[in-house]
């Protein structure tokens, strides 16, 4: 009887934790997506020929990375940027690149979003 309620005990203690630890990795997940947010994240134009606008909002103010790659992973270009709340847009000129497929991104403390532009 005694090792059956010490089993029990246990087994209650243990999934408690389990449960606690799900919680947390919940909170902090939604959190993480809820501040420092940034979202709507969109290049325009795209197709562009001489310059595009990456526009997006920000859920406050903060300081970002932008940067683009090319298809190798190579970085060729970085700027940080402060945002406002709300709208913002970062121009992005075509300078020497060559006609192809990049990839832009902007990165914050808590996350990485990456999207495609097309220079024609």
């Amino acid at each position: 009887m005694v090792k059956k309620l010490l089993l029990i005990l246990f087994l209650l203690t243990f999934s408690t934790d389990i449960f606690s630890q799900d919680d947390d990795a919940r909170d902090k997940a939604i959190l993480e997506n809820s501040l420092n947010g940034i979202h709507d994240v969109m290049a325009s134009p795209n197709p562009f020929s001489v310059t595009t606008r990456i526009r997006f909002q920000a859920d406050e103010e903060m300081e970002i990375d932008f940067f683009v790659k090319d298809l190798l992973g190579n970085t060729i270009y970085s700027q940080k940027v402060k945002t406002k709340k709300g709208a913002n847009s970062i121009p992005f000129y075509r300078e020497e690149l060559e006609s192809g497929i990049y990839i832009y991104s902007i990165k914050t403390k808590f996350k990485i979003i990456s999207k495609r532009i097309v220079i024609k």
